[in-house]
This record gives C-alpha cells, structure tokens and sequence, in this order.
C-alpha cells in the first residue's frame, strides 16, 4: 500500500465476512442516508481492515481484525441505483439497503482477505502522529478513516499480528485470474471469468474451453487466497460432479511453491475430497506467476503457435 493514500477501518460482523467469502461479495455498503467522515477520501487502492463483532452486543474488549480488502471505488448511490449493486453486497441488519429517495455510500472493493490470525482490538498498542490513544482506545465506528500518513504504521501494525507476509499480498486474486485468462487466450481457448455452473450453485474463477459452445469446459481454476482452500475444493468438486472436466486446478497462496502446496492439502484431498484426488493440479501463485511473466514477452508468438 502507498504511503500516500489514506485507510480505514470498516466495523461489521462476522456474518458479514462468511456471507462475503462465500458469494464472492465486492461491495461494502453503509446505512442509508448516513455521511461517514473521510470517506470521500479513500483512494482506489487504499486497504480497509475489517473490524468485526463476533456477536452483537459483543464486549469492545473481544471485537477482532478478521481481514481486510483493497478499495476500488468510492461512490454515493439512491436507491434506484442500488439495485445493481445488491446482488455483490451482504445485506445485514444494521445496514439495510437504501429505499427509493434515499441514498447510501457504497465501497467498491477486491482482494478480500481473511486473517489466518484474528488480532483482538485490545491488542493493538500502536499509536499514530494524530491520536494520543493507542488503535485499541480508539473511538470507532462504522467507518473510521486513518490519515495518508499513519495509514501505513497501522495497516502493517494489525497485519504483522495477523502474521500476514507482504510477498503473498505483491499479487492478488484478481491479477492472477487476469493471467490465468491471458494464458489461455495466447494458448487458443476459449476463456471465461466467474462462470456458474448450470445449476448456479457455484461460480468457478476462470474456464478454459477448447471451442466456444462447448457445454464442458476443459480445465477450470480456482484461485483461493483467503485461506478457505475447503470452499475452492468444495467449488472444484462441483464442477467435476456437474462437468466431468478433465483438470481441475487449485492455485494456493498459502504456500508459494507447488511441491509444498500440495503436501499441505494431500490430507483432505485423501477425506473428503478423495473422488477428485487424481483430477486436482495443485499449484503455489508464485509458480503460475513466474510462468506468466516468463512468457509474456512472447505472447504474439505464442498465439500464433497455438491457431489451428
């Protein structure tokens, strides 16, 4: 994160968290008719901590950091417009939708990403230049903003508790779902980006095809790099139970490397899991980062090659 732009912290729930990982959600909206301070100044890549409750009424002592996102886009939308926006945003009690005439700010956002380590509010000690009270005594609400200039103290502050390494955040979700897309266009097929499956059960990340019109896809991917590896599977299952497809890939961030990702998984794929073991191609975001990288500079080569 640049040292120039400001951050903030979002206060949510849990659910909120779940609900948004499950569905693949990319908006964060806010009550209606409500001015959070600073909003206006978020900036497309500033980083939102995700600051949750585990319960309502939940001690202050016991709120927790679950994870954080990048912002995209900062926008105030009426509720005629919402209605675009309602299918990628988790609708929780405290923050119902706008209704007509009514307005609300929504945060476009990507690279959502859960802690492996919830930080307890209470833990954080860090002071800023601009509060004479360290994180933890701070008064927060839905949306607390943190100025450009401590913005890059705090967010590494509660990532280094949450034991978050900076190299697994240099390449995110979407800029690997970009190179897997780009791959099998130079390669010659036939790609997709978050395609449900027929029953609309599951969105699958990318889809490659050998020819446009076929039912099946030949190879689907599943980038999974807030740590819920069981979902990517769970997601990955489904489409061999739904498509037959022929390989199914799994990139992980939780281990860079492939050899090391995949001992890190043998276990469930030996559980659960077990009827797509052999179907599995488990890969570490560095290997395919590296691949694409390397092959770039030859990609006009690379489709010609690759035409029929």
């Amino acid at each position: 994160m640049s040292a120039s732009l400001p951050a903030c912290i979002a206060l949510t729930t849990q659910q909120w968290l779940e609900e948004c990982l499950k569905r693949r959600c990319t908006v964060f909206h806010f009550p209606p008719n409500r001015n959070p301070r600073g909003i206006s100044r978020l900036s497309s890549g500033s980083t939102c901590l995700i600051l949750a409750r585990p319960r309502p009424r939940t001690p202050r002592e016991e709120w927790v950091f679950l994870g954080e996102f990048t912002v995209k886009n900062v926008k105030l939308v009426g509720g005629e417009e919402f209605h675009a926006y309602a299918s990628k945003a988790v609708i929780v009690g405290e923050a119902p939708p706008p209704k007509p005439g009514e307005s609300s700010w929504i945060i476009e956002f990507e690279s959502l990403t859960r802690y492996g380590r919830p930080v307890k509010l209470a833990e954080c000690d860090v002071r800023t230049s601009s509060s004479e009270k360290p994180l933890k005594d701070w008064v927060i609400t839905g949306f607390t903003p943190i100025r450009p200039e401590d913005a890059g103290k705090v967010v590494e502050y509660v990532r280094k508790l949450a034991g978050v390494r900076v190299v697994e955040r240099e390449v995110t979700h979407d800029v690997l779902v970009e190179e897997l897309l780009n791959m099998g266009r130079w390669l010659g097929f036939v790609v997709k980006r978050d395609e449900p499956t027929p029953d609309n059960l599951y969105k699958l990340d990318v889809t490659w095809r050998d020819v446009e019109g076929h039912v099946r896809p030949l190879k689907v991917f599943e980038v999974e790099v807030s740590g819920d590896v069981d979902k990517a599977l769970a997601r990955l299952a489904h489409a061999y139970d739904i498509w037959g497809c022929e390989q199914l890939w799994l990139i992980v961030s939780d281990e860079a490397k492939s050899e090391r990702a995949r001992k890190l998984l043998e276990p469930r794929l030996k559980g659960s899991f077990a009827r797509i073991r052999d179907k599995v191609i488990i890969v570490g975001w560095e290997d395919v980062h590296n691949i694409y990288k390397s092959v770039e500079p030859h990609k006009e080569l690379l489709e010609r090659l690759s035409k029929r």
